[in-house]
């Protein structure tokens, strides 16, 4: 996929279009961005058409979460924003994992990407600004019901309290608050008044993983699914010359044997049939470009990199020159090897074909990128490419790639 096929299609939108958007759905109070059609309702089940926080008629919570969690804790420093301003317990919001959209751009990366510590710091504002623009409908809600200024009321655990020592709860206010008009302007929480943000608090996702209740996309089972274990070039860059797969189709519960671009793929009904299959298969490489590359070579080319000139990021002071008229000196090398981002969770992808419709569920980092790749190689308009994602077991930029989604 070609960098500027998904940027041409990433849509910027502004700060002040964030606050003034909004909708109804449901029934549900729904704060922010709407979502394109592809977020439509579906036979698979709903896909939600708001952008980040939705409050529903028994009051409950649920914030649309556009970072993947792959154990750094997104799903617990987002609903951390979200609570905050807009003045529930932390407990009280659950999460659903958001599709692919441009509303979910990270600002910071140019995508829908969860990497380079970026989460918090692209989310920081838009977050809060969402739990605060629902906070302010619920309170003028409120407000309008009781017949008083919004300014004389509060909120705290997801109740609005007027100083005559009324009180309403956020569910009862959906009805009227989702008939009313977002502001435009929100005021955010002094710091001195947080009680959740900076707080230490207990990981959300914790006890879906300690009770083994939580889906990585290792665990995604679908009725008549079929698993493919692949065999790849052993060096990047290489194509299949050959191969002779009379041995793997004679394996007992092998369905099919694939060749795909980047590899063989043989499918069965279980990954031990299907590894057993791959590992029968005979096959020739063309190893590439990439034949001799080892440690030694990255080394030589890193070296010969190092005493070229390149380009300066940044430069502050003289700090250079004075180490060049130092009396003494010291002067050391370190090394550090290429390193694989090998996941604990092992790479992997399931692919099902609903109604005209591609739906790709994984563990995956760059929800667009793979929207986007995947709709190219299958040659479908992006808009029937659906991406739900799982927990990652793992990431560190490795499921940021579209390799696994592409071949599944």
């Amino acid at each position: 996929m070609k960098k500027h096929l998904l940027q041409d299609k990433l849509e910027s939108s502004s700060r002040r279009g964030f606050i003034k958007s909004t909708g109804a759905l449901s029934g549900a109070l729904v704060i922010g961005f709407q979502l394109p059609e592809a977020g439509a309702q579906t036979a698979a089940g709903p896909v939600l058409t708001n952008a980040w926080v939705k409050v529903d008629s028994k009051g409950a919570v649920t914030l649309i979460c556009h970072r993947s969690e792959m154990g750094q804790g997104v799903y617990t420093s987002m609903p951390m924003l979200v609570a905050e301003e807009l003045g529930v317990p932390l407990s009280a919001v659950k999460i659903e994992m958001a599709p692919s959209a441009p509303i979910y751009i990270n600002a910071m990366l140019g995508g829908q990407i969860t990497g380079g510590s970026t989460s918090v710091r692209d989310a920081w504002t838009k977050l809060r600004e969402a739990g605060a623009s629902a906070r302010a409908v619920l309170v003028a809600a409120a407000a309008d019901t009781w017949k008083v200024s919004a300014d004389e009321c509060t909120v705290a655990n997801g109740v609005v309290m007027h100083k005559s020592g009324k009180k309403l709860a956020y569910g009862a206010l959906v009805a009227k608050a989702s008939t009313m008009k977002a502001p435009e302007k929100v005021v955010l929480k002094d710091q001195k008044d947080w009680t959740i943000i900076g707080i230490n608090k207990p990981r959300i996702d914790t006890p879906s993983k300690v009770y083994g209740k939580a889906q990585f996309g290792i665990d995604v089972k679908k009725p008549g699914m079929l698993v493919a274990s692949l065999v790849q070039a052993p060096v990047i860059g290489g194509k299949v010359v050959k191969f002779n797969d009379a041995k793997a189709k004679a394996v007992n519960g092998v369905v099919a044997v694939v060749q795909i671009p980047d590899g063989i793929a043989v499918l069965a009904k279980d990954f031990y049939i299907a590894k057993k299959g791959r590992d029968a298969l005979e096959v020739e490489w063309d190893n590439g470009p990439n034949a001799d590359l080892d440690n030694q070579a990255i080394e030589a080319q890193l070296r010969t990199a190092s005493v070229n000139a390149g380009a300066v990021m940044r430069k502050d002071g003289t700090g250079i020159a004075d180490m060049d008229k130092a009396a003494s000196k010291i002067e050391a090398e370190y090394e550090l090897p290429f390193l694989a981002h090998a996941t604990l969770e092992p790479v992997n992808c399931t692919a099902e074909f609903i109604n005209g419709e591609c739906h790709i569920t994984g563990p995956i980092q760059f929800q667009q990128g793979a929207q986007y790749g995947v709709a190219a190689a299958i040659n479908m308009p992006p808009e029937k490419v659906f991406i739900h994602t799982t927990f990652l077991g793992g990431g560190y930029g490795r499921k940021l790639e579209l390799d696994f989604q592409i071949q599944a």
